[in-house]
């Protein structure tokens, strides 16, 4: 079995799809999804799911074949026709829901701040707040989301799933989104692509954002880093799997 099959799979067994959906992986999704500072989220976000569906097509394309026979004059011509309707495929799988995230208050005062440097390129910062006393405790908040999901394997064609997100977005139309609760972050984008690929397709060098004076891993992560970034932009999150 493929990896792209595999993970789909996974995705799609209520009991596999938290070892794809991860803490992790949803904070990257929603963060896409919402202004919202991932630096602020204080436990790991948790998943509701509404409606989880495979195979979502973006609909059906019409072929029509016909045969025209004249049976004699001066008899009007006779026609027969048939037709095939042919899914267009659209997302591996389009999940409906919400994502639960608990941020901190912080309403302290700022005592001192200080700043280690942890490497040549590193910088470390380190604040210290006064204590209030009042801060509430992070209260659950569930995000409204939509999200087509396009799986790869190891390798995974830029411009083949930049396409795909197209298609899979418009899969995604026919959902219905809920309304944000009071006070929640601004969305950014009202349907959400995500990408779940191998983590091992950060490994290739044609992805930018990493250095090459870096170990391995640590280019991996940063070109992760600078993909899920300017993909951001694009309305498309980016998890990995093992």
């Amino acid at each position: 079995m493929d990896i792209a099959s595999e993970t789909l799979l996974r995705l799609a067994d209520p009991a596999a799809r938290g070892g794809v959906l991860t803490g992790d992986a949803l904070l990257a999704i929603v963060t896409v999804a919402y202004e919202l500072d991932p630096a602020l989220v204080t436990e790991p976000a948790s998943a509701i799911f509404d409606r989880f569906d495979l195979a979502v097509p973006l609909g059906s394309q019409v072929t029509a074949s016909a045969t025209f026979r004249r049976t004699g004059e001066p008899v009007p011509w006779e026609v027969a026709a048939a037709w095939d309707t042919v899914p267009i495929p659209g997302a591996d799988a389009v999940w409906a829901g919400a994502i639960v995230v608990r941020t901190a208050t912080v309403s302290g005062t700022i005592v001192e701040v200080s700043a280690v440097h942890s490497g040549p390129d590193a910088l470390t910062a380190t604040v210290r707040m006064s204590p209030s006393g009042e801060d509430p405790a992070p209260a659950p908040v569930a995000l409204p989301v939509v999200i087509s999901f396009v799986t790869t394997g190891a390798g995974a064609d830029p411009r083949a799933l930049l396409r795909a997100s197209r298609l899979a977005r418009l899969a995604a139309a026919p959902y219905p989104l809920a309304a944000g609760p009071a006070g929640a972050p601004a969305r950014r984008v009202d349907r959400l692509v995500c990408w779940v690929v191998p983590a091992t397709v950060f490994d290739d060098p044609g992805w930018p954002g990493a250095a090459a004076t870096t170990t391995p891993d640590q280019q991996r992560a940063d070109r992760l880093r600078a993909a899920r970034a300017w993909l951001a932009g694009q309305g498309v999150a980016v998890i990995t799997t093992e």
